[in-house]
């Protein structure tokens, strides 16, 4: 084949440079193992922030389960997460290093305290304990990027407290009942009614043994005194007689019937006069600004229905209490000098 005239070549060269045509195909050409590699870092960061995102929720679930169950609390952490999912994640130390599919989680129990400096506020080991931090930690997934680097380590920490919301007490309240008359017992809630009571022992073990779902209380109680549209709150702003608290209490869903009677039986007894200020009665915390019937879900509030009308009673009954002789003993029940329910929530807590 002849060659080319250099001066030929030269022109052959110069129309080639001037040429346009085809430029979008040379460049793809040339940046496209650029934009796939920038693809596949995206893709992989993407991937990585959902993750870890994943992992931040799974930890705070185990948190607030273990916050709930904070005697129990490495067992309710690895519940928590088995029943999501990661049934091979293991305790161990802080900083333990985690293998391909089996996360390292630690579990720490102490206490929190919601005064001190952020940062300060949880102390580990701190008693009595009242607060758990839960750290995970897990090998990430690289899609693409696992034949240039490492798969990074992802770590995640919360930290939940238990607390009380809802309360209320009185000096003494009725654990059993023994006798098969119960003179003594009608005898002091009669007083504290300020009429006369023929309760039997059957009526009184029922009420001893029944635990009162107290928002569910405070909603039958709203409906009692014709309150609607309102917060449990502003119900407890209000006050109610005997009658219309034990009515209420005969209105909460589960009472077995002989309970419900005997609480309606003592609801007819009572004086509708004296009156109790439910804001001395109950305290719900941060839940009593929720509107009625918004009960937040998984949140237990419950207190035993003899105590609940023990102390209702006596708040009705003002500064006075059941004036027996003071010679007189009290076969029918063991007394305690404090009678006391409560409910906890937990939170996932900064610091």
């Amino acid at each position: 084949m002849p060659l080319l005239p250099k001066d030929r070549k030269s022109g052959l060269f110069r129309r080639l440079l001037r040429d346009r045509r085809a430029n979008f195909a040379v460049m793809t050409a040339l940046s496209a193992p650029f934009a796939i590699a920038l693809s596949a870092v995206a893709v992989d960061q993407g991937s990585l922030y959902t993750e870890r995102r994943s992992a931040q929720a799974l930890t705070d679930l185990a948190a607030i389960t273990a916050a709930s169950n904070i005697d129990k609390a490495n067992a309710a952490v690895l519940l928590a997460l088995k029943d999501n999912g990661v049934a091979s994640a293991q305790i161990g130390a802080p900083g333990a290093k985690p293998a391909p599919g089996r996360p390292a989680v630690t579990v720490v129990t102490g206490r929190y305290d919601a005064t001190a400096a952020l940062g300060s506020r949880f102390a580990a080991g701190g008693q009595p304990p009242n607060a758990v931090r839960v750290s995970l930690r897990k090998i990430g997934t690289l899609y693409f990027g696992s034949a240039l680097m490492a798969p990074p380590v992802i770590g995640t920490t919360a930290t939940a407290r238990t607390s009380a919301e809802a309360a209320f007490s009185i000096g003494s309240g009725l654990l059993a009942v023994d006798t098969e008359k119960s003179p003594v017992l009608n005898a002091i809630l009669g007083g504290l009614l300020g009429t006369k009571l023929a309760l039997n022992v059957m009526d009184y073990k029922g009420l001893i043994r029944t635990d009162i779902d107290v928002l569910s209380f405070v909603e039958a109680l709203a409906v009692r005194l014709n309150m609607t549209g309102v917060t449990y709150d502003q119900v407890l702003a209000s006050t109610a007689s005997v009658g219309q608290i034990a009515n209420a209490m005969a209105d909460v869903p589960g009472i077995d019937g002989p309970t419900k009677i005997a609480l309606q039986t003592l609801a007819g007894k009572a004086s509708a006069t004296a009156r109790v200020m439910l804001d001395q009665y109950l305290d719900l915390g941060e839940i009593g600004r929720l509107g009625i019937g918004q009960k937040p879900g998984g949140l237990a509030v419950n207190a035993n229905a003899m105590a609940m009308l023990t102390a209702a009673t006596a708040l009705a009954n003002g500064k006075h209490q059941v004036d027996l002789d003071s010679a007189r003993t009290f076969p029918a029940c063991y007394r305690q000098n404090s009678v006391s329910s409560s409910a906890s929530r937990n939170n996932i807590l900064p610091g």
